[in-house]
């Protein structure tokens, strides 16, 4: 049993270091930004400042938000991914990228994962969202 936790920890750290390089986790600004968009809150804000300045907006606070939250984000996928392959093949795919030979296996792997991610990580998404929308509302009331 130890051993097993062993070698998940060894894993775990082995995927970070693969959602790493092959930045993985850069997902998340265009998660938040699409989400954002859709939400009665930021339509209210785009009522009242236009498109573009709502936009703007919009864009800076996320750019403000995602990196307090990143490490998270990208902490979580490793989670998600860590049970599905070997630290050998995440090193593999890290360092090779297309060429490793377990190449295949993680692209047949990535909706598996997702699904992982999902559930681990809805939290995550909605505080960052909250943290994005609370400030595009505050900041909006200064600049009617």
């Amino acid at each position: 049993m130890f051993a097993t936790l062993i070698a998940f920890g060894q894993s775990e750290e082995s995927a970070l270091k693969m959602v790493k390089a092959l930045r993985l986790g850069e997902n998340l600004t265009g998660m938040t930004y699409k989400i954002a968009k859709a939400t009665t809150t930021y339509k209210g804000v785009e009522a009242e400042l236009g498109p573009q300045k709502a936009d703007a907006l919009l864009r800076t606070e996320i750019a403000v938000s995602v990196p307090k939250h990143q490490e998270q984000w990208n902490r979580n996928l490793a989670h998600a991914w860590a049970p599905l392959m070997t630290s050998a093949e995440f090193d593999s795919v890290a360092s090779d990228k297309q060429n490793s030979p377990f190449a295949p296996k993680f692209v047949s792997l990535q909706e598996q994962a997702g699904n992982m991610m999902k559930v681990h990580s809805e939290p995550l998404l909605k505080t960052v969202l909250t943290d994005v929308l609370r400030g595009v509302f505050e900041k909006s009331k200064s600049k009617r």
